[in-house]
Order: structure tokens, then sequence, then C-alpha cells
């Protein structure tokens, strides 16, 4: 069945882009006959293009979306990298956000372009959702805020698009590196055997030129420091006086926080979650929308989406393209 495909192209990463032409770039995008560009954003090797398209689909069973991601060159555009998506893998999946791997005519990869997309059947009884303009907007608002990283391609947005597989060391080898180290039969053998001690000596039982003396604090064996000729040995009290200097604060052990911090944490984080639900959401108004599909997106009330906003509203049945309403 025919219909139209939705197309939101934001941005591009890990661009490997000719050195004799400038950054220079844009996108391209082709669905039969019907094509359309973006604009040439300049002079980076992340461009961020932040376009809305629309492309007639005739036939979407067959039909397939051409990508690509072009340098303005000297003497001719350059094709950085392109990928086909066959349209029939997201009429039914609703709104995808997705990175697509541009690859040049060696299959190897040249670029990565975040998209969203949208397909929208012609005899649809609902022909637009939020759903598209909100995921649009969000992903627009990750790439001006530099912060598109941590969202990653979607691994299981494309059956046709196998997710690589990532290897992982198991803890069973671990372990087993762990003990092979420990082991007498290892490479650096076994650890050395501990002197054994000598007995202690009873007061005034000592022998002279001994070389062991007893603690009074712990009353442990602990051998005498050998002392070069012609100079003193330090005796058992000097050695377990106090050292001079600043005073170091106890040492707090990994895992442990203060209880008083741990609390001003909590604090805070409870707070700023707070202000954060508490924040005001918009939405802007996209083709085709209607209050009532607004509201049941966002599970609020007809009466408390109109009463919000009746400056801009004067009549609830009629919505203007491109008017922001207050949901929260």
């Amino acid at each position: 069945m025919a219909g139209k495909l939705c197309v939101s192209v934001i941005e591009a990463r890990n661009v490997q882009a000719d050195d004799f032409a400038g950054k220079n770039f844009y996108v391209k995008l082709r669905v039969g006959s019907n094509e359309v560009k973006t604009d040439v954003v300049k002079g980076s090797l992340a461009p961020k293009f932040l376009k809305d398209c629309r492309l007639a689909v005739p036939s979407p069973e067959s039909d397939y979306l051409r990508i690509e991601l072009l340098q303005v060159g000297p003497r001719g555009d350059l094709v950085v990298g392109s990928d086909d998506l066959r349209l029939l893998s997201i009429t039914a999946r609703g709104t995808i956000v997705h990175w697509f791997s541009l690859k040049t005519a060696s299959r190897s990869v040249s670029a990565e372009l975040c998209l969203v997309l949208r397909f929208l059947s012609a005899g649809a009884n609902r022909p637009m959702s939020p759903t598209y303009a909100i995921a649009a907007r969000q992903a627009r608002e990750r790439a001006l805020d530099g912060s598109s990283e941590p969202q990653g391609p979607g691994r299981s947005a494309f059956r046709d698009l196998p997710a690589p597989a990532t290897p992982t060391t198991s803890t069973s080898t671990r372990y087993a590196n762990v003990a092979a180290a420990a082991s007498p039969d290892s490479p650096a053998g076994p650890a050395p055997a501990s002197a054994e001690a000598s007995p202690a000596l009873s007061n005034g039982g000592g022998l002279p030129g001994s070389q062991h003396y007893t603690s009074p604090a712990a009353g442990a064996v602990t051998p005498a420091q050998s002392s070069p000729p012609g100079q003193v040995a330090a005796s058992p009290a000097a050695a377990a006086a106090p050292r001079s200097g600043p005073k170091r604060w106890p040492r707090i052990k990994g895992g442990q926080v203060p209880l008083p911090l741990a609390v001003l944490g909590g604090l805070v984080v409870g707070a700023l979650m707070y202000m954060w639900r508490k924040r005001p959401v918009y939405y802007e108004v996209q083709e085709d929308d209607t209050l009532c599909h607004i509201a049941s997106c966002f599970k609020k009330r007809v009466e408390d989406v109109y009463a919000k906003n009746k400056a801009i509203l004067k009549n609830p049945n009629r919505l203007y393209p491109g008017d922001r309403l207050r949901i929260r």
C-alpha cells in the first residue's frame, strides 16, 4: 500500500573525508524517482544536519531508501558512503531512531549517519502520531548537546542488520588465570617461606650481643636493625616513640562513605529528581495533529492540556503546525 516516509536527518560521525576537498557535507535521500537533499554543512567532520524530509513511497513492498553522504569537491561532489534500506522492514515498526553505517564501494565503513524514520500508510486512520516528532526533537537535542555517543546504533532496529558479537572474558577464565599465578608450579615459583621467629627473651635473661628484643607494646619478637661501625643503635624506647610532623587523618576504607556526606548526597539527588519531574514539558504541533491524540500520547486529559494553552488555542478543534503547547 502506498504511503509516505518521514525522515529526520540528525547528524553524522566518524566521517572519513577526502583530504583534498573541504569539510563540506550534505545528505541525499532517494526512493524511486523521488529525491531530497539537505543543506550543506561546512567546516565539520561531525556535521549536524537537523533536516526533516518527506518522500512519497509508491510501493513499500519493493521500494528501497537510498542514503548517501556526499562531500562537496572542487571538481564535483564525492560520495563518502551510502546504504540501502528496504522499506518493508520498517512499515510496521512505528518510529525508529537508528545509526546507519555508510559504506564505500569496497564495503568499508566510511561514516555513520543518524536518522529518525517513520512510514505513514495512505489508508491509515491516523496519518501522524506525536511520537515521531518527539523522537526527532530528542535526537536533535542530543546532537546539539554533543551527547549522541551513548545512544549508539540500535541493535534490534532491523532484522536485516545483524548486531556484531562482542567477545567477553568469562569469569572462569579470570579465576583460572589467578589460580595459575598462585600455584607452586607457576614460572614465578612458590612464595618464599617466612623465617622462623626466635624465642622471646625474658626481662634480664637475655644473652649479651643478642639480635632480638621484645616489643613492649605488642610483645612480638622484632629483629634489631644493624648499625654501622662507630654508630650507636637506637634503643627500643626511641623506636617506639611517635613521629613528629603533620597529623595524618585516618584513611577511609574502599566503599565506605561518611554518614553526613551520604545523607547530603541523597538530599541533593532527591531535590534534582523532584525538579526534573516538575519541569515544564512542551510539544510542537505537527501536521495532522489533534488535541485528543496529543493528550493521549502524554497520558493527559484533553481538558487539562486545553486549560494550560488557552492563550494559544482559541479553538481546541483547530491546531496549526508550529504551535508550541505546554503539556505539563
